[in-house]
């Protein structure tokens, strides 16, 4: 009982940590909900190039932002999970993507591989991830992970604006798409 005593001012502190750190945390600061998009362009898996205009669908898109569809059993996980669901975003008129630092290659074999049918886009150069303030830092050129993002999702109304974003801090942790599908009901 008294080790617990003395160790609880250190609990205290270790748990106000986590908080501070947790609130201070924000997915893409610079881009908050009634904010536009930047622009993209971007190939996909096929090679086509795709803008943000010919993404949308008559209401919008859910932009789903991944950091690999080759080695990352999360974004994997994901992925198997968006395209259950996409169906659901494209009867309400929502259109579905999904970004990555992958090669061409890699996005083909995923298509081939979990059966997609919406456009898997290659962050080049990670131009968009880090125009959205939202490349992974933790990693330097020339490492294998060097281009991912902070994982997490847009919901774009039809003109670009953000209705709502959807992140964790921890990226093994992955918002739940019934949560997305809420959202865009609703809008």
């Amino acid at each position: 009982m008294s080790r617990l005593i003395k160790a609880l001012p250190l609990l205290l502190v270790a748990l106000f940590t986590l908080g501070a750190t947790a609130q201070s945390w924000q997915w893409a600061p610079d881009f908050s909900e009634g904010s536009k998009l930047p622009p993209i362009s971007a190939q996909d898996q096929n090679g086509s190039v795709h803008t943000l205009a010919d993404l949308t669908g008559e209401k919008g898109l859910v932009l789903v932002l991944s950091r690999s569809f080759d080695w990352c059993s999360y974004c994997i996980s994901q992925l198997q999970q968006l395209v259950e669901v996409a169906p659901e975003f494209q009867a309400m008129g929502f259109n579905v993507a999904t970004m990555t630092y992958d090669s061409l290659e890699t996005l083909k074999n995923a298509e081939i591989d979990y059966g997609i049918d919406f456009p898997l886009l290659r962050d080049e150069e990670t131009r968009h991830f880090s125009a959205l303030g939202i490349l992974n830092d933790q990693y330097e050129p020339g490492e294998r992970a060097y281009g991912i993002p902070y994982p997490g999702i847009f919901l774009l109304n039809a003109d670009g604006t953000i209705e709502a974003k959807f992140a964790e801090v921890d990226y093994r942790d992955r918002p739940d798409f019934s949560l997305v599908l809420d959202v865009a009901e609703a809008l």
